[in-house]
């Protein structure tokens, strides 16, 4: 019931996302080569947008990345760590990363990437002072806070979360993200009152 719950809030908030997407960057409109960056099995972006022919999911896991293109066998799947892409100076029109930075070892070069691949870039990440984690699907508020990290083994085990995947989660700040990305505009996504993400765009 709980993992039902948090994902039909995933859902509604990465249907929000997209349409923020859309209607801030026109993202409809780009005739060139989007990349998706660390679009995973291609459940969010690449699912959404009209002509997946168009874009370029650059995925480190290979199943995922075989799951993508088993999906969506127009997309260019590409297998490739976003802290090295293989891919030219600005050779994208524009560059989608959703939730994928704050699981990265070096997020300033992930940055840089970001920025010398694309023309134009959309970001996301969340806040770590949302009191809610997404990516565990664990009903408990301020679980992400719980100091020992035995405790928080327990916790995930008990509501059957994955707890390296989890543990993996290094949060990125809003002045670290101006910091990385200097001349991007970084907004806040909020919900109840509360920033959840962080919104990073050029």
């Amino acid at each position: 019931m709980v993992k039902q719950l948090f994902g039909i809030l995933r859902l509604h908030f990465r249907q929000r996302r997209y349409f923020r997407i859309s209607t801030a960057m026109d993202i409809e409109s780009v005739s060139g080569f989007i990349l998706d960056l660390g679009g995973g099995p291609a459940s969010f972006f690449s699912a959404m947008f009209p002509r997946p022919e168009q874009v370029i999911l650059a995925e480190i896991d290979y199943k995922k990345a075989h799951q993508a293109k088993q999906k969506q066998p127009s997309l260019y799947v590409v297998v490739a760590d976003g802290q090295r892409l293989p891919l030219s100076d600005r050779s994208v029109e524009a560059t989608v990363c959703n939730s994928v930075i704050e699981h990265v070892n070096c997020p300033g070069l992930f940055a840089a990437e970001i920025r010398r691949v694309s023309k134009r870039f959309f970001l996301q990440t969340p806040n770590v002072s949302f009191p809610f984690e997404f990516h565990s699907y664990i009903p408990i508020p301020l679980f992400h806070f719980i100091p020992f990290t035995w405790l928080r083994r327990f916790v995930s085990r008990m509501f059957g979360g994955n707890f390296d995947y989890i543990n993996s989660v290094k949060y990125v700040s809003e002045r670290q993200l101006k910091e990385f990305f200097p001349e991007a505009q970084v907004t806040r996504e909020s919900f109840i009152g509360l920033t959840k993400s962080f919104y990073v765009q050029k």
